[in-house]
């Protein structure tokens, strides 16, 4: 046999055996890696190719090389997960680089990071003044996690005490490449043959035509394959109907919610309000 055919049988072999062993060992993105499991995946990565390109080796022996690092890593990652002191030997522990706000220089020496990193390492947080830190730590594959100061924290909603409503709904992507994927047509509480009503009332006979769609409540986002298409929008009185029911059902469900006897009945007065402008514009919405 050629030896150049041996060679693409072979990286052909290497590649799906790997593909399989990266399965098998995790999901975990580079970022998230640990410095040991980064070792291990760069050392099957070169016994992999080693496998495929060196003919004078046994593939055999590079596929049970592999193997065993993967299996490796798998025992490790077990054994993280069943004893804490097995964690902390293989993994270590965060390091504190800054204490309620002073730079632990001990911690520095640890990481082996100068002042000038750490503040790049801040930057990279959005944080450019040292005196809103309270604490800093380097975890254990290399990130740096921020604490702000209790003054310098963002505003939210909460600290703010403003009461919010909760999400109604999970959007689900439905369509994906023209490909109509069924599990979340299912967990979106829709069928078929409602995607396909909806799709004629946006214009598109055919899924295929279709580069996402998304089912957001009631509603169906569509974007198609072409930007030049465009979308053939539900009429305004059927979106007038639709959004009338949706403020209706938010007005309820902010009545529900909340807890201030005021805000409830005011909200309770709007969702009838509402009920009844839906009652009498029911024959123009249609």
């Amino acid at each position: 046999m050629p030896e150049t055919l041996l060679v693409v049988i072979r990286s052909i072999l290497a590649f799906v055996w790997l593909f399989f062993l990266t399965r098998f060992v995790g999901r975990k993105q580079v970022s998230q890696l640990t410095f040991t499991e980064y070792v291990v995946g760069i050392t099957i990565g070169s016994i992999a190719a080693q496998a495929s390109t060196d003919p004078q080796n046994r593939f055999l022996d590079g596929v049970v090389g592999a193997a065993i690092w993967a299996a490796a890593a798998v025992a490790l990652a077990y054994l993280q997960q069943s004893s804490n002191v097995a964690r902390k030997f293989i993994e270590g522990e965060p390091v504190v680089l800054v204490a309620r706000g002073q730079v632990q220089e001990k911690g520095l020496r640890q990481a082996r990071l100068s002042v000038a990193e750490l503040m790049e390492l801040l930057r990279e947080k959005e944080v450019f003044d040292l005196k809103q830190v309270d604490w800093a730590l380097m975890e254990t594959n290399g990130e740096i996690t921020v604490l702000r100061k209790p003054e310098y924290e963002p505003l939210t909603p909460k600290t703010a005490g403003v009461t919010t409503p909760s999400r109604p709904t999970f959007p689900y992507v439905v369509i994906a490449d023209g490909q109509v994927l069924p599990n979340s047509l299912r967990a979106a509480g829709k069928d078929r043959a409602w995607l396909e009503q909806e799709l004629l009332r946006h214009g598109v006979d055919d899924p295929r035509q279709v580069m996402l769609a998304q089912v957001i409540g009631d509603q169906l986002y569509v974007d198609l394959r072409q930007d030049t298409q465009q979308v053939v929008q539900p009429s305004s009185r059927e979106a007038l109907g639709a959004d009338l029911e949706a403020l209706q059902a938010d007005f309820t469900s902010w009545a529900l919610e909340t807890d201030d006897p005021d805000a409830r009945r005011l909200y309770e007065e709007y969702a009838r309000k509402t009920a009844a402008l839906r009652k009498e514009l029911d024959a123009l919405v249609r």
